[in-house]
């Protein structure tokens, strides 16, 4: 079950879809919900220390607190319009910091959601993206920026190819999919041998027909100029899939987080939240 959800706060001012998209996740699942909010520090190698003056980093680290106010204010307001009752908690830290905090705290909830990251603005969210899935051994569901419908996950599209990050994204989202009117399991033809006779997914299918779940198995062969990413938007679109369950495909090595191209791919291009576990 879902019980226990924590949410990054987008630091700045004005409407933050992910925390709305949070807040209507938490009043669904009548779970918990936890914000966190980070006052960012301006991460300064030593060498040029003596380039800033104290006056110029007070002044930074003052709008730094003002903006994750901003933010607290904000998650404060959409839990409270709702009868919620949220808690927030605080960190300090440079972007790298922050994120390898937040993905720590993750480990103790059971779900956190974090926004997608806007590529014409610096921001820390695809950091802690990474952090929470890499570091936490727990899920995070990335919300897009442009997200405006609440909560939902009654047609769930699971991307499925038999990996170790596939299964544990499928085990980790099992208490959405026992709710979900549809679960669409999309295995995207890439080209390599298979056992002959061997339905992609089939194994899928019978294990979650154990949990009384029934999956609906869609073999997908792209196009000549179609990628995986590609076949899979256009499935999503098709089918008006309210969230993707994939694997999130990567590894992290010597504290950087270094995420697969397919991950990465959806991850600048998803219409719909998406659900990752690594």
């Amino acid at each position: 079950m879902i019980k226990d959800i924590l949410v990054s706060l987008r630091v700045g001012t004005g409407p933050d879809a992910t925390v709305d998209y949070a807040v209507s996740a938490a009043m669904t699942l009548n779970a918990h919900l936890t914000g966190v909010a980070v006052s960012y520090e301006i991460d300064i190698p030593p060498v040029y220390t003596e380039a800033f003056s104290t006056d110029f980093l007070e002044a930074q680290r003052a709008e730094s607190q003002k903006l994750a106010r901003h933010a607290i204010d904000y998650f404060g307001e959409a839990s409270r319009s709702v009868g919620l009752t949220g808690e927030v908690r605080t960190i300090d830290g440079t972007p790298g910091g922050a994120a390898e905090q937040i993905g720590i705290m993750s480990r103790l909830y059971d779900l956190t959601i974090v926004g997608q990251a806007d590529p014409e603005k610096m921001g820390a969210e695809e950091v802690i993206a990474e952090a929470v899935m890499f570091d936490s051994g727990r899920p995070v569901l990335l919300v897009p920026r442009k997200q405006q419908k609440p909560f939902s996950a009654k047609r769930i599209l699971v991307a499925w190819d038999g990996g170790r990050s596939a299964a544990r994204a499928v085990a980790e989202a099992r208490p959405l999919l026992a709710h979900a009117d549809l679960v669409e399991a999309v295995v995207v033809e890439s080209g390599r041998t298979r056992k002959p006779g061997l339905l992609p997914g089939a194994d899928l299918a019978r294990h979650l027909a154990r949990h009384e779940k029934t999956v609906e198995l869609r073999r997908l062969v792209p196009a000549s100029d179609e990628s995986i990413v590609d076949v899979i938007l256009k499935e999503v679109a098709t089918r008006h899939i309210d969230m993707v369950v994939m694997g999130g495909y990567g590894h992290s090595r010597l504290r950087e987080f270094v995420l697969g191209g397919v991950t990465r791919d959806m991850l600048e291009r998803m219409p719909v939240p998406l659900f990752l576990a690594h």
